[in-house]
């Protein structure tokens, strides 16, 4: 079966073709933050260049977030669009998943996404299983908690370089694998190809409000 991934959670979209062992594809869009125009494009070049149709396309995975409100709504509107039009199956991904499927081998990570302003959206998770929900965080009382890990600890996500620049001085805290430093269609696609199905007029992005204490 041949999935659809779609990532427009930040700035640098990106989709991608995904099919069992024979085919994994990703292409990020042209332009940054212009996700409405470049979106729909990509996917029709991306499909040609593989020699397919969207008639081929059996699922379609998209990121619910966290990320920006704007790109959120765009991507998942595109989505159910398709889904809509051809009857293909569609399903929502956990964007701090994505991230967290790209760094292999990593018992304690932290998922760092930026967000606007000096804000991140995190989420920390030991092994596969989340041991937090997603918090939207002032980037200076993020890395506050960081400081007072004890414990090796990854970061990755976005923000996670910049973070990790702040903590020069910590033996605990290290920046996780490069491929887990972005987000990725691929890896939404791989995500959801391995979920249920969701039911299209319940699925809607992921939206965080800030802790500001």
């Amino acid at each position: 079966m041949l999935v659809l991934g779609l990532d427009t959670s930040e700035s640098p979209g990106s989709v991608a073709l995904l099919e069992e062992a024979n085919l994994a594809v990703e292409r990020v869009l042209p332009e940054p933050l212009r996700h409405a125009e470049c979106l729909l494009p990509t996917v029709e070049a991306l499909l040609a260049e593989c020699g397919r149709t969207r008639d081929d396309v059996g699922r379609i995975c998209v990121n619910l977030g966290p990320g920006s409100f704007t790109g959120l709504r765009i991507g998942l509107a595109t989505a159910k669009g398709m889904s809509q039009a051809r009857r293909i199956a569609l399903v929502g991904v956990d964007g701090t998943v994505a991230y967290r499927q790209r760094a292999a081998g990593e018992r304690r990570i932290c998922v760092a996404i930026a967000s606007r302003r000096d804000l991140v959206y995190a989420r920390w998770f030991s092994g596969e299983q989340p041991r937090s929900e997603t918090v939207m965080l002032h980037e200076a009382d993020l890395v506050e908690r960081l400081r007072a890990e004890k414990r090796p600890l990854c970061v990755i996500g976005s923000a996670a370089r910049r973070l990790v620049d702040h903590m020069a001085d910590s033996s605990c805290v290290v920046l996780g694998p490069a491929e887990a430093l972005e987000p990725s269609a691929l890896a939404v696609a791989r995500i959801g190809a391995l979920l249920r199905e969701g039911r299209l007029h319940e699925l809607e992005p992921t939206y965080v409000e800030p802790i500001l204490a």
